[in-house]
């Protein structure tokens, strides 16, 4: 059996993905297995074409709802036999699954961790014959791990239910040496394979931005087709930004935990059915989200670990085209961070989150390659200068700000440390309000030296003295500044306070050669709309746009030329083939005449 056959046969491409055919080989042999492949990365097909080769049923162990029903609604469009149980499944329809796998007629069954502790479920899994367990989102089970979820812990138990030998496959995008070393342990893989392919991904352009005006700087940015994730840390920024987008003209949606299920689901839907182009959303939505042609991720606020934000931003650009990740960052939201974790009483979790949040920090300030920097904490070694990030490409100034850092610093020392944020500006700005006047902050020597300067210039200025250690926020019911050990060394010592500018550059990133008809792609993906409609299922999932483009590109007139198409297999030509050719067959026709 070549294995590439297979591939080709049921997922439509030629060759492997870095790793993937090493990790089927050992689940095929039965060893267990732990791979760490980039989103993007092909982890699915790690175990979904060993599942179709083996006797039994693949038990997906998955976190999500969504991500198990985007992953089923994918295989079966290849024509693969594959369900998933979870609690928005009915009593029929779980019926009717269970007896299809008594009858050997599913090959992969995926389940949420919290299924596992079903009495009825764990007795019916003993009598089911078991290829092996895939346990998908490994890094849920560590408690390093940015999404860390209690029911992974209840994974190991599990396994007594099975009553012939099996194999534990594992598979995460993201793991430092602490997760990885968690995965193993609590997972209990028993000396197992493990396969890191490397955390890099070439087709996505990173940058770091702070804009005077965060919406301003997302309308210039964007274009209405294209299709992206907005990142917000609160429910109130995503409700904002989200209504400021549709009253811009854009085709916007949410997603946050305060809307009940109904409505996230509609919005969750309206998004991957391309309804709407664009989620705006906090940190609640998207493991596991299989969409392929997100063209952007932007975070409208800087996120409190670099895992967190890698994961995030590794869902642009999952079809391998040119995507950009951008963070977009000020001083309020260190500032609101380090408030957030401190609310914990947890000292362990407040030292581990603080030093991860020190790392977001130190990414949004660097001025050297920002995918080296990424890589680089991953363990992964790299160049130096990648030719597509924002500051391989722009060029990086250096300002100096003592004299407004020491104005600063001046009135936190004058009100006695005893302050916040908003109380600092009003006395620096000359503010003359409820506020200053309770406080009496215009007696203060510092009141009004700064009038001149914008309020967001100084709200800024605060976070970089925040995140450079110079000014600590305290642990209290609303955040006061005070000074730190370093102030003195800018109030006193001559410490110079620099801060990063960076001077716009047309952007020469890196481009992926395309060289497709990009009329006939846009009429295929107009076809790919209407099939998907009519099928209930995602456009991407139909074909992804990588697809569409090798097909504008070769322009296939029959079957043989249709399966060489990346991304087209046997069970996909014969589900689409007919109406894709059809309309390229139409497409050439017309373009002969017009010549």
């Amino acid at each position: 059996m070549k294995l590439e056959n297979k591939l080709k046969e049921f997922f439509g491409y030629d060759n492997f993905k870095k790793g993937q055919k090493e990790i089927i080989e050992k689940i095929l042999e039965r060893k267990d297995v732990l791979g760490i492949l980039p989103t993007g990365g092909g982890k699915s097909i790690c175990y979904q074409l060993p599942a179709l080769l083996m006797e039994g049923t693949c038990i997906v162990i998955s976190p999500l709802i969504s991500l198990m029903k985007d992953q089923v609604d994918s295989l079966r469009s290849n024509g693969i036999n594959a369900y998933f149980i979870n609690s928005s499944v009915e009593f029929e329809k779980s019926r009717e699954i269970f007896s299809k796998i008594k009858k050997e007629d599913v090959k992969i069954l995926y389940i949420s961790p919290e299924r596992l502790e079903n009495k009825f479920f764990r007795e019916f899994v003993s009598g089911m014959k078991i290829s092996f367990v895939a346990v998908d989102e490994a890094h849920c089970i560590s408690q390093w791990g940015h999404d860390f979820r209690p029911s992974y812990k209840k994974i190991p138990s599990f396994y007594n239910c099975i009553r012939n030998e099996f194999a534990i496959a594992s598979f995460t995008a993201t793991a430092t040496e602490n997760v990885k070393n968690d995965i193993i342990k609590n997972l209990k893989l028993k000396d197992p394979f493990i396969r890191v392919t490397g955390f890099d991904r070439e087709n996505l352009y990173y940058s770091t931005e702070n804009p005077k005006d965060k919406f301003e700087f997302i309308i210039k940015e964007i274009k209405s087709n294209e299709s992206g994730i907005i990142y917000c840390s609160t429910r109130k920024n995503v409700e904002l930004v989200e209504k400021k987008l549709n009253k811009a003209g854009f085709k916007a949606t949410k997603y946050h935990a305060g809307l009940n299920d109904s409505q996230k689901n509609k919005n969750q839907e309206d998004f991957l059915f391309d309804r709407k182009n664009i989620m705006v959303a906090t940190n609640a939505f998207g493991m596991g989200i299989d969409k392929s042609n997100v063209r952007f991720v932007i975070h409208y606020n800087m996120p409190k670990s670099m895992e967190e934000y890698y994961q995030e931003a590794g869902r642009a650009g999952r079809d391998g085209e040119n995507a950009r990740c951008i963070l977009l960052f000020n001083g309020q939201d260190i500032v609101t961070n380090k408030f957030l974790i401190n609310e914990s009483r947890n000292l362990n979790y407040i030292k581990t989150s603080m030093e991860k949040l020190s790392v977001i920090i130190n990414y949004c300030n660097t001025s050297n390659c920002l995918r080296h920097f990424i890589l680089n904490y991953f363990g992964e070694e790299s160049e130096e200068h990648c030719s597509n990030c924002s500051n391989c490409i722009d060029e990086i100034e250096k300002i100096d700000v003592t004299v407004d850092s020491q104005k600063i610093l001046s009135c936190i020392y004058r009100v006695n440390q005893m302050y916040g944020m908003t109380s600092i500006i009003d006395c620096l700005k000359g503010n003359y309000n409820l506020n200053v006047k309770n406080k009496k902050l215009n007696k203060l020597s510092t009141y009004g030296i700064m009038k001149n300067d914008p309020k967001e210039y100084i709200r800024d200025l605060i976070g970089h003295l925040v995140a450079d250690g110079y000014i600590h926020v305290s642990n209290s019911e609303y955040p006061i500044l005070k000074l730190t050990n370093k102030s003195k060394e800018v109030l006193f010592e001559s410490k110079k306070v620099l801060i990063n500018k960076k001077n716009k550059k047309e952007k020469s990133k890196k481009i992926i050669e395309d060289n497709f008809d990009i009329n006939l792609f846009e009429k295929l993906k107009n076809l790919r709309l209407n099939l998907s409609k009519s099928r209930k299922v995602a456009p991407y999932i139909i074909f992804s746009d990588a697809t569409l483009k090798d097909m504008s590109k070769k322009k296939p007139v029959n079957e043989d030329e249709f399966l060489k198409v990346s991304g087209v297999g046997e069970k996909k030509l014969s589900m689409y083939g007919e109406f894709f050719l059809e309309e390229i067959i139409n497409y050439k026709t017309s373009e002969k005449f017009s010549n």
